[in-house]
């Protein structure tokens, strides 16, 4: 697990994500809405609508 004083930087969780890509390590997912009140803050489960937003 990451250090909570030194955390990665990107998304938290790209160092034990097995679906981590290299935008994952450079750069912070956004928050998505889905439709059932939900929301993701991932790179490869958002909609696709949002994969493009950096």
């Amino acid at each position: 697990m990451p250090s909570p004083v030194n955390p990665p930087t990107g998304c938290t969780f790209h160092p034990r994500c097995p679906l981590a890509v290299e935008r994952c390590r450079a750069i912070v997912p956004p928050l998505v809405p889905l439709a059932d009140g939900r929301a993701v803050a991932c790179h490869v489960r958002a909609p696709a609508a949002y994969l493009n937003v950096t």
